[in-house]
């Protein structure tokens, strides 16, 4: 037997197209594309935390990413500085990997999250797992 292909899809007759609602976390999903860029191109972290700062207020659900955004990247700079100082002890490049995975995490978790239309309810894992 072949398999036969699926019928076209069906338009209501007479109907405009109406296109999917927008999605409230779409400044959200940005930013986390801007963090991702950022571990080549430095400043479009910086873009997505200013970005983040300026799309704030608008939603309780795009709030919870906007903090958490905010918090990942000062928390970054903050364990990047650290990583810095002890290279002169030779340990700087653990905490710099360690930035690398925990920056990772946090990223991937709230963008999936954001992809799923769901805000941020709370953070797991040393601080690591959005859910």
């Amino acid at each position: 037997m072949q398999d036969t292909p699926p019928p076209p899809p069906q338009y209501n007759q007479g109907q405009p197209y109406q296109a999917p609602p927008p999605n409230p976390l779409e400044p959200a999903f940005i930013i986390y594309i801007t963090y991702i860029v950022g571990f080549v191109v430095p400043f479009a972290a910086l873009g997505g935390l200013i970005y983040a700062y300026i799309e704030r207020g608008k939603s309780p659900e795009l709030d919870s990413h906007l903090t958490f955004q905010i918090r990942t990247f000062w928390w970054g700079v903050l364990m990047m500085v650290i990583g810095f100082v002890l290279t002169f002890v030779l340990v700087g490049f653990l905490v710099f990997l360690f930035w690398l995975v925990w920056t990772g995490i946090r990223i991937v978790t709230g963008l999936q999250l954001a992809q799923n239309r769901q805000p941020i309810r709370s953070v797991e894992v040393w601080g690591m797992k959005a859910v």
